[in-house]
Parts: C-alpha cells; sequence; structure tokens
C-alpha cells in the first residue's frame, strides 16, 4: 500500500517538473534576448580605391612577365604594410581624435584599429577597399574614409623614396668605372703634357699626329678602354632609369564609405536559441530536484 502512495505521489509533484522545465525554456528563450540587446554591434564600413601602384622592375629581355594574380605583388605589398603600420594608424587616430572618443591609450586605439582595419586589394581591377569595423558606425566611415584619403599621398611618398634610393645605387655601381675613367683620362692628359702635345682630348680630336708616341698610345688605348666600360654600365642601366622615369597612374578615392546603416555580428535567433536550452537545461535539474524533495515530503 505504501508503494502504491509512493507512486501516485511521485507522480503527482511531477508537474514541478513540467512546468519549471517550460519556465526556465521560456525565461532562457527572453534571456537570450536581453543578451543580444546589450551585445556590443559591430558596424562596418568601406570606402573604394583606385589602387595604382608601380609595377616591380623585370627586364625585358629576361622575358619574365608582371604576375597579374590576386596575390599583391611587393611593392603593392609594401604600401599595404605601411598603412597598417602603427606609425600610419597613429597619425589616423591623432586625427579623428580617437583615444579622446574611447577614453583608451594611444597605444590602445592603434591596436583596436589593427583589429578592426582590413585591406582587401583586387588585382584585376586596380581596386582596394578600406574595410573598417568599429562599434560605432559613424567612426567606422569615419576611419575608412581618413585610411583610403591617406594612401595616394602614402604611395607617391614611398615611390619618390624607391625611385631616390634606386637611382643612388646605380650611381654607386657606377662609381668605379667613372673613377677609371678618370683616372684613364689624367693618364693621357699627362701623357701630352710630356709631349708637349696641347690638345684636350675629346671625340672631335684627331689623334693620327699624336698616337707615334709611345706613352700617349698607350694611355689613349687605356682610355678607350675605361670610356667603352662606362658606356656599357651606362646602357644597361639605361632601362632601369627609363623605368623610373615614367610617371605612375594616379591613385584616388574611388567611393567614400558612409555610416552603415545596420551592423554585423550577432543575431538574434542564436541568442535566444543558446539560452533556452540553458533554460530548458536549468528548468529540468531544478525540477527535478524539487520533484523529488516534495515526494519525500509529501509521500
Amino acid at each position: 500500500m505504501k508503494k502504491r502512495r509512493g507512486r501516485r505521489g511521485f507522480w503527482w509533484w511531477s508537474w514541478l517538473l513540467a512546468l519549471i522545465t517550460i519556465g526556465g525554456t521560456v525565461g532562457g528563450f527572453f534571456m537570450g534576448k536581453k543578451q543580444w540587446d546589450d551585445a556590443p554591434k559591430e558596424y562596418l564600413a568601406t570606402a573604394k580605391l583606385s589602387f595604382y601602384v608601380r609595377d616591380p622592375f623585370v627586364p625585358v629581355k629576361s622575358g619574365v612577365e608582371i604576375s597579374t594574380s590576386a596575390v599583391a605583388d611587393e611593392n603593392e605589398a609594401k604600401v599595404l604594410r605601411v598603412t597598417k603600420s602603427g606609425d600610419s594608424l597613429g597619425e589616423i587616430a591623432k586625427e579623428l581624435e580617437l583615444a579622446k572618443k574611447w577614453g583608451m591609450s594611444p597605444a590602445d586605439v592603434v591596436t583596436k584599429l589593427a583589429a578592426g582595419l582590413e585591406l582587401d586589394l583586387i588585382k584585376e581591377r586596380d581596386e582596394l577597399s578600406v574595410n573598417a569595423t568599429m562599434n560605432d558606425p559613424v567612426i567606422a566611415a569615419e576611419i575608412a574614409n581618413a585610411v583610403a584619403k591617406a594612401i595616394p599621398g602614402r604611395i607617391k611618398s614611398i615611390d619618390e623614396r624607391n625611385k631616390i634610393e634606386a637611382l643612388k645605387q646605380l650611381e654607386i655601381e657606377a662609381q668605379p668605372f667613372v673613377d677609371e675613367d678618370f683616372e684613364a683620362l689624367s693618364g693621357l692628359k699627362k701623357a701630352l703634357a710630356a709631349e708637349n702635345i696641347n690638345i684636350e682630348p675629346g671625340p672631335d680630336v684627331d689623334w693620327t699626329d699624336f698616337l707615334i708616341f709611345p706613352e700617349v698610345l698607350s694611355a689613349k688605348l687605356k682610355w678607350d678602354s675605361a670610356k667603352d666600360l662606362l658606356a656599357s654600365t651606362r646602357t644597361g642601366q639605361a632601362e632601369y632609369q627609363n623605368y623610373w622615369a615614367k610617371p605612375v597612374k594616379p591613385s584616388f578615392l574611388g567611393e567614400k564609405a558612409v555610416a552603415p546603416p545596420g551592423f554585423v555580428g550577432p543575431a538574434l535567433k542564436p541568442y535566444q536559441t543558446r539560452w533556452s536550452v540553458y533554460g530548458l537545461t536549468m528548468g529540468m535539474v531544478v525540477g527535478l530536484l524539487l520533484m523529488l524533495v516534495f515526494w519525500k515530503l509529501f509521500p
């Protein structure tokens, strides 16, 4: 008889399990809505830039063509790397007064900027998308536009610096041949002076009457050899000189970013589903415990 009463009591108090489980599920559903409302929203703003960077130098005679793959070449990669550097982002942060707006240190602002900035290069269209993902839609648009606006000037600056360094390197490579030409010419002038020949060596000089002197002949041959080496060096450098003489098509901001009307990131449904599962689990555990307690107290 006790066993029958206990079984009836068990099922009598089982309504607690169903009630609390249902309540936990519904409560979790609305709790998920609250969590979603409180979750930080991210807004994506995009500015598009016509992105023209000098192609890497490839000698024509080598037969090697410049790649048109989607991977940034060395010159483009340098521009993108400098754009996302701490110095460049620090300038953007200072311009927009982000440290003051966000209440953060300059270093933390740069870190946040770097995390929210993405540069997407489409080589086939010479287009660069500057994507800024931030918690504020207006600031996201301001950052995207500020970064895109700074890139054309940065490309020009990097290109000019590369040009100066490259031309300087050419001069360094040619300097031994310039020195050799100068020394050979000085030697020829000394040989002429020793024979009391008062002429200035040059392309229009008729050397027929002067090469009978052995010292003059030797010095003249040495000078001719030095001139040929220098001319050959300059000819080899001409292609590179022409490369740097060509202007680069200017980059410009093609499409300004605007404050996005909607956010990206968390969706409502996953939040509510997750918290409903939490509520269901908690309701089952609590309901089962209470059911067992009441069953023992009121069999």
